[in-house]
């Protein structure tokens, strides 16, 4: 098998299970939602489709009896419940890993076995019934007129798994029409030469019977269903296969050893006008050819999106950021030149580098409701597993952020959303009590403003506890008994490695793997958490986020013999200032906008004696936190590639990053917050 289909089948999947997921948390919310019943089938039966062909047989089982399941929600044979939706949600994840090609192949018997007793409890409540209340036969009838092309299995298409799935739906009777070749050996060649004639009598619904050959095309199949003895006469069937009056009556009596009594039936008996007949298929006709062209046009419009893998995304991102630090290397090499036509070219490669990097960037955004499933899957899971109520409210999912920072955002997320409802939404019960409504209130907000991404989820629960923090505290040594703290100080405490105000371990929290791990991961892409609270009322968590963690716009300042980089984004104000008059008092601040504010000497902060008569201040503001750095002076702007710190750096909080100077040369970036906190 062609390794290209193969992932393509991997790629398809996977957003087949995400919509199946999507439309599952979605049906729960409104149980009789026969649109959404319906997709449900339907990424089913497409997910089954070519499983088999392409090797993932406990993936094609699995979502065959699921399939199963649907199709009688479907049609009304089996009400939707909470069994079936957990049970179902269960399914996804199991299906997703073994599409990954982990061994999940025992949790897909166990699921199979538990469909099989839901179906075999279904049959005997049903036999129960009918014994009791003589439940009348519920079956339709249908005629089926398969003519597949001869190369229906090079299409990718297994016809004998087709005739298997609809013999599944009921009592059928097969016919063979040009079996100029034994119909077994056709099937062995995977060559049809033949066409086909089968009644059926199901309980399944006329979009029920279709769905078998939803991958066919609309001129291989007709499926018509047999209201009354006037059909295999009618024009529409004429249309097909030409019946004398002998062959008329062999069909009528296989419908009849099909459905006991169903031609006899006073419903049966009136014959409809040839016209109507024809009438009802032609528009049936017309429908689906307009289906067909509804595929053909949703595919044009996919036609305008290419699925790429995340790894050449990679490279593009590498070579555009190689390009950045190219363009630093010849402005450096060219000096103080001012050959205008040399100026020129290099202006309109900065433009082209820019738009180049603006591209590249936005090729990688994504929005942030591809983590909308799996919150509402955690929150799902967690409430019932605490038997609490949760309302998830979500607004700005459209935000888009870089995709390798949505993927290291998904685990501090939930670990968030999983210590508020635990630690934070009360109880029902406790929340009528507080005069609360019963069902506690979790909200995902989202927005862009300047060059970063704010996330905030904020709860309507019983807000931080600090004295429970602060018993935490000095119980593990964080804390002194007697001294008082602010609620910023516990804040920090309930940060720190370790730290859990989980009484017992359970499967949401007691671990020891806090907030701590949080704060490491937001930091870890260059972010920023910060924490409000109020008793009684519930607690904000708002994550800063930058759009990319690629190429900064940075400006380059020297202090002594080094250089260092500050993100143009934080630099608020620059001004010179002199030496003796910033030193003049004890205290380190300067007098700025009105106001005090505390600066730090980076010469004094790294041991340098020696200092200059002129020094630049530069004041930066960060999350609305204002510090002054003082440094030399400043080189200029420059656009850099942003390079996390290796292990020996890992700890020394007064820098974020590191970067490739045009020369050639390293320079850290600074973390000013940072600084001011040493």
């Amino acid at each position: 098998m062609n390794a290209d289909f193969h992932q393509e089948y991997i790629e398809e999947a996977k957003q087949l299970l995400k919509d199946l997921e999507q439309a599952l948390l979605q049906l729960e919310k409104d149980p009789e939602d026969a649109d959404m019943i319906n997709n449900i089938y339907r990424y089913l039966h497409t997910l089954k489709g070519s499983a088999g062909m392409f090797g993932f047989k406990d993936v094609e089982r699995l979502s065959h009896e699921l399939e199963s399941v649907y199709s009688d929600v479907r049609d009304g044979i089996r009400q939707q419940d909470d069994f079936i939706l957990d049970l179902t949600l269960h399914a996804v994840d199991v299906l997703a890993d073994l599409i990954d090609g982990k061994d999940s192949g025992k949790q897909a018997e166990k699921i199979i076995k538990d469909i099989e007793k839901l179906k075999e409890d279904d049959t005997a409540a049903s036999a129960n019934h009918a014994t009791a209340g003589g439940a009348a036969n519920n079956n339709k009838a249908y005629a089926i007129i398969l003519r597949p092309e001869k190369n229906i299995y090079k299409r990718g298409l297994n016809f004998q798994a087709m005739l298997d799935e609809l013999q599944e739906l009921g009592a059928s009777e097969f016919m063979v029409h040009d079996e100029t070749v034994p119909f077994e050996k056709q099937l062995a060649d995977k060559e049809v030469v033949s066409w086909f004639e089968i009644l059926l009598a199901s309980k399944a619904g006329l979009e029920a019977v279709k769905d078998v050959f939803l991958f066919m095309k609309p001129s291989e199949y007709t499926v018509l269903e047999i209201t009354d003895a006037g059909l295999f006469s009618s024009e529409p069937y004429r249309k097909h296969i030409q019946l004398d009056a002998h062959q008329i009556e062999d069909r009528l009596k296989m419908v009849e050893a099909l459905m006991p009594g169903f031609l006899n039936a006073p419903e049966a008996q009136h014959t409809e006008e040839p016209e109507t007949v024809s009438t009802a298929v032609q528009q049936g006709e017309a429908a689906e050819e307009d289906e067909s062209l509804d595929k053909i046009s949703r595919r044009s419009r996919k036609g305008g999106h290419v699925s790429v893998s995340t790894g050449k995304l990679d490279q593009l991102i590498n070579v555009v950021s190689e390009l950045v630090i190219f363009r630093s290397e010849l402005y450096h090499l060219m000096g103080g030149g001012q050959n205008p036509e040399v100026v020129e070219a290099m202006e309109k490669l900065e433009r082209l580098t820019l738009r180049l990097r603006d591209s590249a960037f936005n090729i990688r955004l994504v929005p942030l409701n591809i983590l909308n499933v799996k919150l509402e899957r955690l929150i799902r899971s967690v409430s019932k597993a605490l038997g609490k109520e949760v309302e998830f409210i979500t607004e700005g999912l459209d935000t888009e952020l870089d995709r390798s920072m949505i993927n290291a955002l998904e685990a501090p997320l939930m670990h968030i959303i999983r210590n508020a409802i635990d630690h934070g939404i009360e109880n029902p019960e406790e929340r009528e009590r507080r005069n609360k409504p019963r069902k506690g209130l979790l909200k995902f907000y989202s927005y862009n403003s300047g060059d970063h991404v704010f996330i905030q989820l904020q709860d309507d629960g019983n807000g931080i506890d600090f004295d429970k923090i602060r018993a935490k505290g000095i119980e593990k040594g964080l804390l002194t008994r007697n001294q008082a703290y602010s609620e910023k100080e516990l804040i920090n405490v309930m940060m720190a490695p370790g730290f859990s105000t989980a009484d017992q371990v359970t499967t949401v929290s007691g671990r020891g793997v806090g907030m701590d791990v949080v704060k490491k991961d937001i930091a870890a892409i260059r972010g920023d958490i910060e924490v409000s609270t109020e008793k009684g009322l519930g607690s904000i968590f708002t994550l800063r986020l930058p759009l990319t963690l690629t190429i900064l716009d940075t400006l380059v300042v020297s202090v002594a013999d080094n250089k260092y980089l500050i993100p143009i984004n934080e630099v608020e104000y620059c001004y010179k200032e002199s030496h003796a008059r910033l030193f003049n008092k004890k205290s380190r601040q300067i007098s700025y906008d009105g106001l005090l504010m505390p600066f730090v000497s980076l010469r004094e902060y790294f041991a340098i004696e020696d200092f200059p008569e002129q020094e630049t201040v530069i004041i930066i503001n960060k999350n609305d936190t204002k510090v002054a750095v003082v440094v030399d002076e400043i080189i200029g702007k420059l656009q850099t590639v942003y390079k996390p710190l290796n292990e020996l750096l890992t700890g020394v909080d007064c820098f974020s990053g590191t970067s490739i100077l045009g020369d050639g040369s390293m320079a850290l970036i600074l973390n000013a917050l940072k600084l001011k906190d040493s």
